[in-house]
């Protein structure tokens, strides 16, 4: 788990001077944890848009997979609201979970949003970016069980 950690740290480096980004770990294979991840997202209304491997192309040239996916996850209404809120905000989405597995651990972390509300402060914005927290913090509880 510690291994983990650290790869998040690199991973995440610039944004844990400013604030971290959610975190939930389990111990399960990278299949399974997709699969969990997928089931809390629905839980709450999001669907996977994707799921990206990092360094597949490493894969394919015999190196081993470095365990590492991001999953982008989103529904319409956000997308909706972003555009008559902020369509700023539009980069933002699809929301993303990184998915680090090594072994039978698993930690999923989200994006830090803190830094976008410091960007555009006005008070609608805000609390769009505190819902999709909300949102994402509902999501990584489901994912990590009572």
């Amino acid at each position: 788990m510690k291994k983990l950690a650290c790869a998040l740290l690199v991973l995440f480096g610039g944004t844990l001077a400013h604030a971290a980004p959610l975190i939930a770990a389990r111990t399960m294979d990278l299949p399974v944890a997709i699969d969990e991840v997928t089931a809390a997202a629905q839980n709450s209304g999001y669907q996977v848009v994707k799921v990206q491997p990092i360094d597949q192309a490493l894969v394919k040239r015999g190196y081993p997979d470095p365990g590492i996916r991001i999953l982008f996850i989103g529904k319409s209404s956000t997308m909706d609201q972003a555009m008559k809120i902020n369509p700023k905000l539009l980069s933002v989405l699809p929301l993303r979970l990184s998915l680090i597995v090594e072994g039978k651990d698993t930690l999923v972390s989200s994006d830090d949003l803190e830094i976008w509300k410091d960007m555009f402060p006005d008070p609608e914005t805000v609390r769009l970016i505190e819902t999709w927290q909300r949102d994402l913090k509902t999501i990584l509880g489901d994912f990590s069980g009572p």
